[in-house]
Order: structure tokens, then C-alpha cells, then sequence
């Protein structure tokens, strides 16, 4: 039980000071100060207004969906082809198969 809260404590500390030593680079800081104050203005405008957040969420959510049926659809078209690709493979061994026993035949009976 102790070695558990010793290895958070010590992914917490190292995380702690990875974040740190990356803050050392002045475009990480600017990065990462410019996105907490973006983050900050959208929690604001969220809280004071959470109707609009949820019609944010919905309309990502539908965009999502959107993305995935689409997604969707393309597979299923792709897969048809295959299959119609397939099945003009298996018919063209077909046909090179009755065109080798022709040719045995005719060789057959020469």
C-alpha cells in the first residue's frame, strides 16, 4: 500500500518537473499561457451561459456522428469494390481454366 502512494507521489513530482523544465523554452510558455487564458475565457462564457454549451456539445457530437457515417460509408464502398474486383478474378480464372482444358484437349487429340 505505501510503495502505491510512493509511485504517485513520484509520477506527480516528475510530472510537476517535466512540465517545468519544458516552461524553460519562451514559446512553450507564450503556448501554453495564451492557451490557459483561452481556456479561461471559455469556462467563463460556458458558466454564464451553459445553454450555449450545450448546443456547442450537440452540434460537435452531430459533427462527430457526421465524420463517422460518413467513414462509414466510404468503407462500404470500398468493400463492394473489392467484392466486384473478387468476383471478376474468380470469373476470369474461370474462363482460364476451360481455355487450359481446351487447349489439353486439342493437344489430346492431335
Amino acid at each position: 500500500m505505501m510503495e502505491e502512494h510512493k509511485f504517485w507521489k513520484g509520477v506527480m513530482i516528475g510530472a510537476v518537473l517535466g512540465g517545468a523544465v519544458t516552461l524553460l523554452d519562451k514559446h512553450t510558455r507564450n503556448y501554453v499561457w495564451d492557451s490557459t487564458k483561452q481556456a479561461g475565457r471559455s469556462a467563463r462564457s460556458y458558466s454564464s451561459n451553459p445553454s450555449e454549451a450545450i448546443r456547442q456539445l450537440r452540434l460537435q457530437y452531430n459533427q462527430l456522428t457526421n465524420r463517422l457515417a460518413d467513414g462509414a460509408k466510404d468503407v462500404l464502398e470500398v468493400l463492394n469494390k473489392v467484392e466486384a474486383l473478387l468476383d471478376k478474378v474468380s470469373e476470369w480464372e474461370k474462363e482460364i481454366e476451360k481455355d487450359v482444358e481446351k487447349i489439353a484437349d486439342h493437344r489430346d487429340i492431335s
